[in-house]
């Protein structure tokens, strides 16, 4: 009978107390679909960070290997000027030499004998076969020393030019190993922009992380709070017989 009484007692209180305890659940209900909400948030927030921060590394490392191949690129190129650098000078220096000997042969023919003007002449160019005779060759011996004179320049000028052409094409090796370098060195700061980028996300991402984590404790504490007062409020009105 007491048992009875008790039911009686209890389904009555739960009549008075329906709309409440429907809010209750629906309330319940809406914590825990805000909860779910509030995890799969953290939970892509976290990945978000995690892949931001991998990113961040393998920036890091492709602004180290860039940085690498900046400095050996930077040390081949300085090398390979030294060699080109010494390599001019001692063309330069074969171009004065030459130019030194030239004066001096020219000088030479301007007072050879028939004989020896046309021996000369003969040696400049291969195949001809000035006469030389009592008093000079078969042309004036003015024409003829005039002419050695220009022919003596053919052969220096001739070396001169294979000489300029090593050192333009030696410049021309020095532009593209300068063009390297800069493009290197354009390589490194990408890198380098990259790499301050990706972690600037990876700082953002984190942080982000850390306040839906921040969030997520709130509401759990919330959802604590909250059923332990409203468990607490049945209770006390039960007891109570309210």
């Amino acid at each position: 009978m007491a048992t009875q009484t008790e039911v009686q007692t209890a389904v009555s209180w739960i009549k008075t107390h329906e709309r409440l305890i429907i809010v209750f659940m629906v309330l319940l209900f809406g914590a825990f679909l805000g909860n779910k909400w509030l995890d799969t948030s953290a939970a892509k927030t976290a990945a978000a960070a995690t892949f931001a921060a991998q990113q961040a590394a393998e920036a890091k490392q492709s602004a180290s290997v860039a940085a690498q191949q900046a400095v050996q690129v930077q040390q081949q190129y300085q090398a390979m000027l030294e060699v080109l650098q010494k390599q001019n000078a001692a063309l330069a220096q074969a171009v004065t030499q030459r130019d030194a000997i030239l004066g001096q042969q020219q000088t030479a023919d301007r007072v050879m004998t028939p004989t020896q003007l046309t021996q000369r002449w003969a040696a400049l160019i291969p195949g001809t076969m000035p006469m030389a005779t009592p008093t000079g060759v078969t042309v004036s011996t003015a024409d003829a020393q005039s002419t050695v004179v220009q022919l003596e320049t053919v052969p220096v000028l001739t070396q001169n030019l294979k000489d300029e052409t090593a050192i333009a094409a030696n410049l021309q090796s020095e532009l593209d190993a300068q063009g390297k370098v800069v493009a290197e060195d354009n390589t490194l700061i990408a890198a380098l922009n990259t790499e301050i980028a990706d972690n600037d996300k990876a700082c953002k991402a984190e942080v982000a992380s850390v306040k839906a984590d921040a969030r997520k404790g709130k509401v759990r504490w919330f959802k604590i709070g909250f059923v332990t007062g409203f468990i607490s409020g049945l209770w006390v009105s039960h007891a109570t017989g309210l």
